[in-house]
């Protein structure tokens, strides 16, 4: 079950950014990085051209920290 930080709600409201995605994100991403404690999830959304960007800790990986549409990652 995916849990949400209070951060995570804020800025996933904010942002206009719907928890479907970022579950859909988490169980089948397109592409995963790992940085020290942090593992990011990323996803192509259909109509976007920028990855949704998920943030979990490496240790648990249904603790959603942050999620943002990474202008870094282009979707091909």
């Amino acid at each position: 079950m995916v849990r949400y930080d209070e951060h995570a709600e804020f800025q996933i409201a904010r942002r206009g950014i719907e928890k479907p995605w970022v579950e859909a994100t988490l169980e089948s991403p397109d592409l995963m990085e790992q940085s020290g404690a942090r593992k990011s999830f990323f996803q192509c959304l259909p109509g976007r051209r920028v990855m949704l960007r998920v943030v979990t800790p490496v240790a648990d990986s249904e603790y959603v920290i942050t999620a943002y549409f990474d202008r870094t990652k282009p979707c091909v």
